[in-house]
């Protein structure tokens, strides 16, 4: 159920709902929507002091992060590549913890738990080498904030240099922006043309309709149509807007929800994702879901929150956090400040787009982000082939220098400059990576004695960006780990006793892999010599079984297209790889006794008729499988 209101009370209900601003309070309407028709699928508690006495969790070291609401009967636990489902199954039934959900692409779990157990059952998962790490699944308000409907329209177009920078390019339809958001009105004559079919990453469906008005007032900010003669200009308005709705009808979505449709928008290759929620600099799970998006070619953008107070966290390299200005030089008083600052964007008083097809004035940093997500879609326009990292140091370094000398905690680097940064990025050729990483495995030493479970540590170094490491056992590829720290867990029941060679490869961004590094362990007491796992001397003469989930057999396709494969296997997995027409396009690690894998086929240039998509998996015994399906280029 879509829930309509007008402009104003959009503006009203985004300030009042936005509890993490630091404004006072505005009484809602007596006509504003109801909710009762939807229901909440987990518990929240906006007094998480209560929950999470018995457990101190890393991002709370952030006071502002410690006062963010929360479910209370969730945890987001991050598992030990290497970890296998049974042993994990076990895990959680040790834990009294039910699966609610996996993210196999950041090594996540979300766990239901008892409510306010959560401090208990952390404590638990902390201490068990099966997992990385533990988290709540917090909960994020989007940041918009109330105007003055008699304000003048500013002119943040001039500001940050946007017509001089469309002289060079107004964008490219090739260059996919993802708006994470309350959703997108779709009739609106600024956006209808410029959407593609999108995800309701709350719902789990594609209704991605706009539930407040928010997701539509960022659109119209990042890509609104323009040179129309009607409405409002976007920075990027010849780019595509990739509709992504992430929160409830009351403008909130969670962390598991964001990292998830963070994952679902690099797999439909958005090049910039702008998420206008916050703050979440200190949230890990969505930091590892920049990390998967900036080691596949994006770049993420997110609002740096309008609490108006000073954060603690650091945040992280793969994504950019932006805050807001009131004008061309000072920082709006509402505008979060800290180490995690990235760059500032005019913030108040917005002209775009509003739900109703209408138009009006928004401020917040809301409104700034999209506004960077815009200008690096024009870099990503001119120049297609830039690595993340290269358009983040092409923004860093045209930036206008605002505040205290060079970086600052409440400007970042400064204020966006759209000419500059294009007209950098015109000039700079990428130059080819052809070096390879190193790797070094820091533990166990070699030939130590070891039992039990084992926490196999390897540091990865790059020119560029480590993609993931790899580490086999006695040759045959066990796990795969895509975040460092780079940690793997090796249960040695499942080996015979004996030695046995742990060795670790590293591969960058670009394809180059490090030589192997090796360590020998040697392993004692095992549970029952000649244990079955990697390495073990019984005999596996199952072959993997693979299911290719979607799409159907005989669907067609204009440009390209997702398929997703679940593999399973009774010891473990070891590769999975992707073939087109019998030429192999993708090949993947796999760990584990189950995978979930994406492969999104780029069929622009494939000749018209009937292809065949292989998937072939391969398991740690080297067994084999395969299935194919049929799809038709249009």
């Amino acid at each position: 159920m879509q829930h309509r209101i007008s402009p104003w009370q959009l503006i009203v209900a985004c300030f009042s709902l936005s509890v993490l601003a630091g404004c006072p309070p505005l009484e809602i309407p007596d006509d504003m929507p109801s909710d009762e028709t939807e229901t909440p699928d987990t518990t929240q508690s906006d007094s998480p002091t209560v929950a999470s006495a018995g457990f101190s969790f890393e991002e709370d070291e952030d006071p502002v992060v410690a006062d963010l609401p929360f479910a209370t009967d969730q945890l987001i636990a991050k598992t030990t590549p290497g970890a296998t489902d049974t042993d994990l199954a076990a895990a959680y039934t040790d834990l009294g913890a039910t699966v609610i959900e996996s993210i196999p692409e950041i090594q996540s779990t979300v766990l239901q738990v008892g409510t306010g157990r959560i401090e208990e059952v952390a404590r638990d998962i902390s201490s068990d080498p099966l997992f990385e790490s533990v988290h709540k699944n917090y909960f994020y308000d989007l940041q918009a904030r109330p105007n003055d409907a008699n304000f003048a329209r500013q002119d943040h177009l001039t500001i940050i240099n946007a017509q001089s920078a469309w002289d060079t390019s107004t964008g490219d339809d090739n260059v996919l922006i993802a708006v994470l958001d309350t959703g997108i009105e779709t009739s609106h004559p600024d956006l209808e043309d410029k959407l593609t079919a999108g995800y309701n990453a709350h719902d789990d469906d594609n209704d991605t309709s706009d539930v407040m008005g928010h997701g539509t007032a960022v659109a119209g900010t990042v890509a609104a149509l323009s040179n129309n003669r009607i409405g409002v200009s976007g920075v990027a308005w010849d780019n595509p807007i990739l509709p992504v709705r992430i929160s409830d009808a009351r403008g909130r979505a969670s962390g598991r929800t964001i990292a998830k449709a963070i994952i679902w928008a690099t797999d439909r290759g958005a090049k910039v994702i702008n998420i206008s929620f916050a703050p979440i600099a200190g949230d890990r799970t969505i930091q590892a879901a920049t990390q998967y998006a900036y080691a596949n070619g994006a770049i993420v953008v997110i609002a740096s929150g309008n609490n108006g107070r000073e954060l603690k966290s650091q945040g992280y390299e793969t994504a950019l956090f932006i805050g807001a200005t009131q004008n061309a030089r000072s920082l709006a008083e509402f505008s979060n400040t800290g180490p995690y600052m990235d760059l500032v964007a005019p913030g108040v008083n917005i002209r775009t787009t509003l739900i109703d097809e209408t138009y009006g004035n928004i401020s917040g940093t809301s409104f700034a982000s999209p506004i960077v997500a815009g200008v690096a879609a024009l870099v990503y326009s001119v120049n297609p082939d830039l690595r993340p990292s290269t358009v983040q140091n092409i923004l860093f370094d045209t930036a206008t220098d605002l505040g205290t000398r060079g970086w600052d905690e409440s400007y970042g680097f400064g204020m966006v400059d759209a000419a500059a940064a294009v007209r950098e990025a015109e000039q700079i050729i990428e130059e080819e990576d052809d070096e390879n990483p190193e790797v070094e495995v820091l533990s166990p030493e070699n030939n130590e004695r070891v039992s039990g479970k084992v926490i196999v540590s390897v540091a990865a170094f790059d020119r560029v960006d480590v993609a993931d490491v790899v580490l086999s056992i006695d040759g045959v590829p066990f796990a795969t780990d895509t975040a460092s720290r780079y940690r793997f867990v090796v249960n040695t029941n499942d080996l015979t006793n004996g030695t046995h060679t742990l060795t670790a490869v590293a591969t960058d961004t670009s394809g180059n892999a490090s030589d192997p590094v090796s360590v020998r362990i040697r392993v004692e007491g095992s549970d029952e010599e000649g244990g079955s796992g990697s390495g073990g001397s019984s005999s596996d003469g199952d072959d993997p079984v693979v299911v290719i989930n979607f799409p159907v057999d005989g669907s067609t396709v204009v440009s390209s297209i997702g398929i997703q494969a679940t593999v399973t296997d009774n010891r473990g997995l070891a590769t999975i790889e992707w073939l087109v027409d019998g030429s192999r396009q993708e090949s993947t690690s796999a760990s584990g006794t189950r995978a979930v894998e994406t492969f999104v086929w780029d069929a622009s240039d494939a000749r018209r008729g009937s292809h065949t998509i292989t998937v072939r998996a391969t398991d740690r015994s080297g067994n084999q499988s395969r299935t194919a399906i049929t799809l038709v280029k249009e």
